[in-house]
């Protein structure tokens, strides 16, 4: 029991000091101050003022529709940026071959990536439905409390997933845009589901970030949706499992072949 309280302990401290970190270098990133200030702002102005009758309830459709669409957008691009200079710096390298296990660092970042999204993109949502003069309902606070805990953690899965890719490529950008806008399309985050084709609706199902935007939309209307909250939390565990398994089959290929400065 005490092995595994340590254990505990431990990966937990791990988690605490890589998100710490991440959220240090994040503070010298201009590319933070596009995707949580000027995207947000721009889509939520665009969105909002063609609107006609603007209730609470549509408002905050759209509020968490853009929150969810540049919290993807960071996880995604802030995955692929954070690994590759990790291995520009030689640091990847040395978490793969440390005593610690390397998910435990890039979890870690990824939640420290998650949070700071989470809170510049509310503020920047906060400041322009303030200058807007636009109320927003916010009916079960404590449940979108629960929703935006399952938005990081599913953030924190989704950057470990897409982050195995680019251990062993040079192309992470490149992949990044690849994987970002046709969840910009098919996420059911700005565009509803229902107005998709048929022949790509099904794919949404597959995406965490639908079933988030339903729960948090319905939860702020006062209609809290347990099946979107569990469909949500299900993926992000496969999400999880998944990322897991691939960097694990990415770090044994790097013993294997050297690469990544590995020996």
């Amino acid at each position: 029991m005490s092995r595994t309280v340590d254990r505990l302990l431990t990966a937990a401290g791990v988690l605490a000091t890589s998100a710490r970190i991440q959220i240090a270098e994040m503070r010298s990133s201009t590319i933070v101050i596009v995707f949580t200030f000027v995207q947000p702002a721009a889509l939520l102005a665009v969105t909002l003022l063609p609107m006609d009758g603007r209730t609470p309830q549509r408002v905050a459709g759209v509020v968490f529709g853009v929150l969810l669409t540049a919290f993807w957008t960071a996880t995604v691009w802030g995955a692929a940026s954070v690994l590759r200079r990790d291995r520009a710096m030689g640091t990847l390298a040395r978490s793969m071959t440390g005593v610690v296990d390397a998910r435990l660092v890039v979890v870690g970042k990824g939640l420290g990536s998650s949070l700071v999204t989470v809170v510049l993109v509310g503020v920047t949502i906060a400041l322009v439905l303030l200058v807007m003069r636009q109320p927003v309902a916010l009916a079960h606070p404590v449940w979108l409390v629960v929703g935006m805990l399952t938005v990081l953690a599913s953030g924190a899965a989704v950057g470990l997933l897409v982050g195995s890719i680019f251990v062993l490529t040079r192309y992470g950008p490149q992949v990044s845009s690849v994987l970002m806008y046709p969840v910009f399309l098919l996420g059911g985050m700005l565009i509803p589901p229902e107005v998709l084709p048929a022949a790509v609706r099904w794919v949404s199902y597959g995406i965490s970030m639908r079933w988030l935007q339903q729960f948090l939309v319905g939860a702020a209307a006062g209609h809290v949706s347990l099946p979107a909250l569990g469909a949500a939390i299900a993926l992000t565990v496969a999400y999880a499992v998944a990322g897991a398994a691939m960097f694990s089959r990415f770090v044994a290929r790097a013993r294997r072949d050297a690469t990544l400065d590995v020996f």
